[in-house]
């Protein structure tokens, strides 16, 4: 409450976001981590000046907005924007523009998903994406200190962006069939997870509280399937429908629907 009191000098704004994060779990956890709190706030900001004072109170600003647009903010570096200057592309012709690259990134991040995997070589890395690709700012280099060459290795900026985009991919994939899509889901089960109890994010408490390896278990899909549930909704679909065929994501969230059903 200080930072946002720091942050969001009009009061009635402040409370806005105030209920918003008190109403969205998963958002007020994630902004226990500095970076994802500015960011965080940085987009509320953003959504306040975009929508009027008066319409804010009726938009339910989820993970998936909060992502969706920090990715745009990304993908604009190019075009020398940011969240304090108004873009001149909408995000619709940023996100069609810039389908292969998301395509790219979102086919690194489910392969390491697949096997818990956080970072990539660096000739893996550049055989989907250039170099020019990297200085967008979703990858970070580190330090390769098995190899003795000087190549770097890769990791998503944040464990929760592998997870946006692992999520993103298994929409963007035509080929992607029902055990496919929902096989974080099955993961998440076999934690004897309930599928409600999969989906809030709490490993990021948790393991600070018990001094445990968040990577030892699968609380990292728990990201993946949120996000998941987020790119199929109907609010997305005009935005997705750029990235694949409307048949694809119907048929997709169909495929969630019948799994929830369950």
């Amino acid at each position: 409450k200080e930072y946002t009191r720091m942050f969001f000098k009009d009061e009635g704004c402040r409370t806005l976001v105030l209920n918003q994060l008190e109403a969205n779990p998963n958002l007020c956890t994630l902004c226990s981590v500095p970076l994802f709190c500015w960011i965080i706030f940085k987009c509320f900001d953003h959504f306040h000046s975009t929508f009027d004072s008066h319409e804010l109170p009726d938009i339910t600003v989820t993970l998936t907005d909060i992502f969706l647009l920090m990715t745009e903010v990304h993908l604009n570096r190019t075009q020398k924007t940011n969240l304090l200057k108004k873009n001149t592309r909408s995000q619709v012709e940023t996100y069609r523009t810039s389908k292969n690259i998301l395509f790219a990134l979102s086919k690194i991040a489910h392969k390491g998903m697949q096997k818990s995997l956080f970072v990539f070589d660096q000739d893996e890395v550049l055989s989907d994406l250039s170099e020019q690709d990297l200085h967008l700012g979703f990858l970070r280099a580190v330090p390769d200190y098995g190899s003795c060459s000087d190549q770097y290795s890769y990791e998503f900026l944040h464990l929760t962006l592998q997870s946006f985009f692992t999520a993103l991919f298994l929409v963007m994939e035509e080929k992607v069939g029902a055990k496919e899509l929902l096989h974080f889901f099955m993961e998440c089960s076999t934690l004897d997870t309930s599928l409600f109890g999969c989906l809030p994010i709490t490993w990021l408490k948790n393991h600070r509280a018990t001094g445990e390896d968040p990577f030892r278990n699968n609380e990292h899909f728990h990201f993946t399937n949120l996000f998941l549930c987020g790119l199929l909704s109907k609010a997305n679909h005009k935005l997705m429908r750029h990235l694949v065929s409307s048949a694809s994501i119907k048929k997709k969230r169909k495929m969630l629907l019948t799994y929830f059903s369950e």
